[in-house]
């Protein structure tokens, strides 16, 4: 008895031990595509069409109250020049109101008083870039006595991207079928396509100063932009 019940274990061990290694249901390795991945890269060169400049108001008084209402008489005299080269009002943002005390201190270092600073600016955008230094001439012979954050762009960028877009996926071909003559191979069909803004593409920013209530021009030179835009693209292999 004690036999047969060892020849039993044995028997089922066996069998499950066929089921396991291969008495089972079976997989086949699935086939993987064949392809060629590549990266492709489209620059466009543009001309700047508009500009962005901060515009500041710098006052100080014993006063307050001068010191606040002399500001606003030179905001209101740069924002009337603004007006008259017809800059929308949309384009005229206020983007910094301050005032604040600073006390003031003799060659021993004793408090001798306090003045008052109030600071108003404006950020302006300029979409006629011919009347560019006008528009600065102007504003510092209007009470503008700081210039700052001068920036450069382009009004519609679509149709940069677009152009931008083409020569990266015509770039991308061109090295894919570099790629398959190599391999010996043939270029297929598209499979996959990404596209992504690469370096560059961002705004173009100017040399800024201070400038004196006295004026005095500042040479701005808009130079060019540079639109780039990457592609990363997977060919079929036929």
């Amino acid at each position: 008895m004690k036999l047969k019940t060892i020849s039993l274990f044995v028997l089922l061990a066996l069998a499950l031990t066929a089921c396991g290694s291969g008495g089972g249901l079976t997989t086949t390795p699935t086939e993987q595509p064949r392809v060629i991945s590549v990266n492709g890269t489209g620059v466009v060169t543009l001309t700047p069409d508009m500009a962005t400049i901060q515009i500041g108001v710098n006052t100080e008084n014993a006063s307050a109250e001068r010191a606040v209402a002399e500001n606003t008489q030179q905001a209101d005299a740069i924002r009337a020049a603004l007006d008259g080269f017809g800059i929308a009002e949309e384009d005229i943002q206020t983007s910094n109101f301050s005032i604040y005390p600073r006390q003031d201190y003799d060659i021993n270092g004793q408090i001798t008083g306090v003045t008052y600073v109030v600071q108003n600016t404006v950020t302006v955008t300029i979409r006629e870039l011919d009347s560019f230094g006008r528009v600065l001439d102007a504003v510092v012979r209007s009470g503008a006595n700081n210039i700052y954050g001068i920036s450069f762009d382009v009004a519609d960028r679509e149709a940069a991207y677009a152009q931008a877009l083409e020569a990266a996926v015509a770039n991308a071909r061109s090295r894919a079928e570099i790629m398959a003559a190599a391999g010996d191979v043939q270029l297929g069909e598209v499979v996959n396509i990404n596209a992504y803004v690469g370096g560059g593409g961002g705004v173009v920013y100017a040399e800024t100063r201070a400038l004196d209530a006295a004026g005095g021009a500042v040479p701005i030179a808009p130079g060019s932009l540079d639109i780039t835009l990457d592609v990363h693209v997977v060919f079929g292999i036929k």
